[in-house]
């Protein structure tokens, strides 16, 4: 045991420096001959000189130092709104808004008060009102009646609010952690229009139930004939089934006598390379469509939607997130696995146009929108794509007559393939992918996942890349 002592009380004084060196120079010193000198590494920054203009210098900077400190900060009533913050409703109610700090923050709501009366006022949620506290945009006060709708005229009587409070008052409420206002007080320092998830959601659903009601009346009058439209249209597919299923019938008979003989892997000496290849392939690829319903109360739900700051943004009708953000906090959660990400891409709708098709090929709403911000980003930021237009030479009514004429070929060409004929001069060359890293580096779907490691962050963007859809080589 006291070996072990002396091992550890060795091995701390190897991590010390060795003072006895000084005393060995001390004792070796005769009187009369000259001082002994510490070698240096270097010149220093600063050392001392002595000289009484030195220490002046020293001490009118660390005077001017600690005035700084001293002074109290002060913030122009031009630009500093004013609100109420209620701890049982967990919002703060803002009464007058000056400036541009609240412009793309909080959420308009109207509510009744005790007496009957309805109040609209633009809404806080707690990481809004610690942001702006902390940036000195906003003077909040705690409410005297609590539970209750804040009146204007009553906020100068309440108690103010200083940020050291709103640190431990204020955070911690309405699932507002410390790990997700670094994140979100992080984004906006840089710019970003930051809103909450559930909050985007419910906006935007409520404006297309209004837009899809709206539609709905219009088409009223259709309901009355609705009965005997089916009626004729199910007596007219009834009749053209039965038409289709006796040439289907006919044409399986006729690709049973000319289909040529297959192997074991159902391959013909006709087929194509890619046939073959395809034919070969034993393993399913890409990405099912099939999802498990997400949980709304995992933590792998993301928790803030963000947009860049050239969006037009407008609180009562937000845009498609361009940003999800997850928030994961490690003193919590473990770090990520392979299964947590079916969990974490479950809460993103998948997109109905794929990856480098063009937006008018089963695009949504919602995807040309999006579209649509990312382009005036582009612009705003001076990164806009140039597109040159070569004009065709050739006229109208020609290629409209060599597209109607190709249709028609790849219509026999399907036709011919499906009765076992395989038509080699009738292929086509697809045109070669562009950039494919691009897109698939972006995934047709994405999200950022901020971690939150005893204050440090990280934050990691993770794509859902789906390589089956490129086709780098062969024929389409």
């Amino acid at each position: 045991m006291e070996e072990t002592v002396r091992r550890e009380d060795s091995d701390g004084e190897e991590d010390m420096p060795d003072y006895r060196v000084l005393a060995a120079l001390t004792q070796r010193h005769k009187p009369g001959a000259e001082a002994p000198v510490i070698p240096k590494r270097g010149e220093k920054d600063f050392e001392p000189t002595g000289f009484g203009g030195q220490t002046k210098a020293l001490s009118l900077s660390r005077d001017a130092l600690f005035s700084a400190l001293r002074t109290d900060r002060a913030h122009s009533s031009k630009t500093l709104s004013t609100a109420t913050w209620d701890p049982v409703l967990n919002r703060a109610f803002v009464f007058v808004q000056r400036g541009q700090s609240c412009v793309h923050m909080g959420v308009t709501e109207r509510r009744t008060t005790s007496d009957g009366q309805k109040l609209t006022h633009l809404e806080l949620h707690p990481e809004e009102t610690v942001y702006l506290l902390e940036r000195g945009a906003l003077d909040c006060r705690m409410n005297d009646n609590i539970g209750s709708i804040p009146t204007e005229a009553a906020h100068s009587q309440c108690i103010p609010i200083s940020v050291a409070q709103a640190y431990a008052q204020i955070l911690g409420k309405d699932g507002a952690t410390f790990a997700r206002y670094q994140i979100y007080a992080y984004l906006k320092r840089l710019g970003y229009i930051v809103q909450r998830a559930d909050l985007v959601d419910r906006l935007r659903a409520q404006a297309n139930d209004a837009a899809r009601q709206k539609s709905e009346h219009g088409r009223w009058r259709l309901r009355a004939i609705y009965p005997l439209l089916v009626a004729i249209l199910r007596a007219f597919a009834g009749s053209i089934g039965r038409i289709v299923r006796g040439i289907l019938y006919v044409m399986q008979l006729i690709r049973k006598r000319l289909r040529p003989t297959r192997g074991l892997l159902q391959v013909s000496p006709n087929d194509s390379y890619d046939e073959i290849f395809q034919a070969l392939q034993i393993v399913p690829t890409g990405v099912s469509t099939d999802r498990k319903p997400a949980k709304h109360d995992s933590h792998l739900r993301p928790f803030f939607y963000a947009w860049r700051p050239a969006t037009r943004f407008k609180r009562t009708q937000p845009p498609p997130p361009e940003f999800r953000i997850c928030v994961l906090e490690t003193n919590q959660y473990s770090m990520l696995h392979l299964e947590d990400f079916e969990e974490l891409f479950a809460h993103i709708p998948l997109p109905q146009s794929g990856p480098g098709e063009d937006l008018g090929q089963g695009a949504s709403a919602e995807e040309v929108q999006l579209q649509a911000i990312r382009e005036q980003n582009r612009r705003a930021y001076g990164k806009q794509r140039k597109v040159t237009r070569t004009a065709s030479r050739r006229p109208v009514k020609v290629a409209t007559a060599l597209d109607r004429l190709n249709r028609f070929l790849q219509a026999i060409k399907r036709v011919l393939l499906w009765i076992g004929i395989n038509c080699n001069l009738m292929r086509t060359p697809s045109k070669p992918p562009g950039n494919v890293f691009l897109p698939l580096k972006a995934g047709r779907r994405s999200v950022v996942v901020a971690i939150v490691d005893q204050g440090t962050m990280s934050l990691l963007r993770f794509g859902e890349a789906e390589f089956s859809r490129w086709k780098l080589a062969g024929r389409a």
